[in-house]
């Protein structure tokens, strides 16, 4: 059996969203992030964007990301992507995606960690915590 070539991962972001432009093929990415905040949890998140970019490679992969609650190990969402075709190892290949509705369990640190053809080839981690409460009990001091 051939081994596969790792690839060079030149890129793994997150964000609230990735938007191609139809013409140029460029990538935006709008909202990168290290850290969410919830105002309670379970927490639902709309829309979450993943970017990475990878060269010395080529040919037919399958991707799989998945999402790891990293305080528990627990799998919180795969997605599996459609297979990618890089056709020049040299060729500096760019993908975004985007996954819908999210939901964090609990508060703590999360990974999402790509893999091609069952190996891990890159991660990212990133905290989802409670967002600081407003004290509406306080009262102001009378005159």
């Amino acid at each position: 059996m051939t081994e596969i070539p790792k690839p060079t991962v030149q890129a793994f972001l997150v964000c609230d969203q990735v938007i191609e432009d139809s013409l140029t093929k460029k990538k935006s990415l709008i909202g990168i992030f290290t850290h969410l905040q919830a105002a309670s949890f379970p927490f639902q998140h709309q829309q979450m964007g993943l970017y990475f970019c990878l060269t010395d490679t080529e040919g037919l992969y399958h991707f799989d990301i998945d999402l790891i609650y990293l305080n528990t190990e627990q799998l919180v969402c795969r997605a599996t992507l459609p297979n990618i075709e890089i056709g020049d190892r040299l060729q500096i290949s760019d993908f975004g995606i985007n996954i819908p509705l999210l939901i964090f369990p609990a508060p703590g640190r999360y990974e999402f960690r790509l893999r091609m053809e069952g190996h891990l080839i890159a991660q990212k981690d990133f905290n989802v915590m409670p967002a600081p409460r407003s004290d509406t009990s306080a009262t102001e001091p009378s005159a």
